[in-house]
């Protein structure tokens, strides 16, 4: 019996690490076409694949589960009581860089610049790829007024995403530091 369980046990283990590596390996090559798309329409659907990884890639369904009814209670204005669900789930899920996202996101919403930062370089740890949070920093950075900051969250953030929607802060971003240092 013991031998029967353990058997299983193995099974099991190496099916979640090949589970784990390919899914890996899918996010990598998301991002490869990402990188790599020729126009908006095509950047526009490996986003949303990546997007749709990360909601989904907890560690397990119900993890999943919870990530769905804490971004309909944001949507839904809910943000108390989203930013609980996100904290605990971050905790029972740490690895997993989208909770962690989804805190930094309502802490910006809610005026907590610093806050949102912090939680936006804890998901940075986790992936480093995450425009989303790029972008959110590069948000964050211009309206404190850090424009240089800014400005190089915005360009590491088009590195990765070339057809990000924030990319059209550039000229504007330029033009700020143009006229702080008069």
């Amino acid at each position: 019996m013991t031998k029967k369980i353990n058997v299983y046990f193995l099974l099991f283990f190496l099916a979640s690490f090949v589970f784990s590596k390919a899914s890996g390996a899918e996010i990598d090559n998301l991002f490869i076409s990402l990188k790599n798309a020729s126009d908006v329409s095509t950047a526009k659907k490996y986003e949303e694949k990546i997007w749709e990884y990360w909601l989904t890639s907890g560690s397990n369904q119900n993890n999943n589960t919870l990530m769905t009814k804490g971004v309909k209670l944001m949507k839904s204005g809910k943000l108390d009581e989203a930013l609980n669900l996100f904290i605990d789930l971050s905790k029972s899920d740490p690895n997993w860089a989208e909770p962690i996202n989804k805190i930094a996101t309502i802490r910006y919403l809610q005026g907590d610049f610093y806050g949102s930062i912090r939680d936006i370089q804890s998901t940075l740890k986790i992936e480093p790829r995450h425009f989303g949070a790029i972008a959110g920093l590069a948000q964050i950075n211009l309206a404190l007024g850090r424009y240089n900051e800014s400005l190089k969250n915005l360009d590491f953030a088009i590195n990765i995403h070339p057809f990000i929607g924030i990319k059209n802060l550039r000229p504007i971003l330029m033009d700020l530091i143009e006229k702080s240092e008069i």
